[in-house]
C-alpha cells in the first residue's frame, strides 16, 4: 500500500491540490476500514463465546468509539506520514516506478470498497445471516 500512497501523493502534487491532507485523509479512511476489518469479528467472537450476547451497548457508546478510533488514526497517519517526513521517503524510493494512472484510481477507489465488503462477510459468517439472498449459519452458533 505504502506504493499507492506514494503515488497518490504524487498525483496530489502534480494536481497542486493540498497534499497533505488529502492523502492524509485517504489513508486514515484507509486504515480505519482496515482496523475496523479487524476490529469488528474480534468483538464478535468475544460477545458470543465469551460473553454468550448478554453485552448491551448504547448507540452513544459505540458512536463515540467509532469517532475516537478515526480520529487516533488520524493522528497517527499524519504524524508518521507527514510531520516525519514517510510520505516524502517513499515518493523518493518509489520514483522509479511507474503505475498507470487508470488502475492507480481503480485501486484506490475500490480498496476501502472491499474491506468494507469483507467486513460484512466476515461478521456474517461468524454471526449467521444472510448474503445474497443465501441463510448462512454463523460458526460461533
Amino acid at each position: 500500500m505504502n506504493f499507492l500512497f506514494a503515488k497518490l501523493f504524487e498525483e496530489y502534487v502534480r494536481k497542486n491540490d493540498s497534499p497533505r491532507f488529502t492523502i492524509t485523509l485517504y489513508m486514515s479512511i484507509f486504515y480505519f476500514f482496515l482496523a475496523i476489518v479487524i476490529l469488528l469479528p474480534i468483538k464478535t467472537y468475544i460477545e458470543k463465546i465469551i460473553f454468550n450476547n448478554q453485552i448491551h451497548y448504547k448507540q452513544s457508546t459505540i458512536i463515540i468509539f467509532v469517532f475516537g478510533l478515526l480520529l487516533a488514526i488520524t493522528f497517527v497517519v499524519y504524524y508518521i506520514y507527514i510531520k516525519k517526513g514517510l510520505i516524502h521517503k517513499l515518493t523518493d524510493r518509489y520514483q522509479t516506478r511507474k503505475i498507470n494512472k487508470l488502475i492507480l484510481y481503480l485501486i484506490i477507489i475500490f480498496a476501502p470498497v472491499t474491506l468494507l465488503l469483507l467486513t460484512a462477510t466476515i461478521t456474517v459468517f461468524l454471526n449467521g445471516g444472510q448474503i445474497f439472498g443465501n441463510e448462512i449459519k454463523g460458526l460461533l452458533e
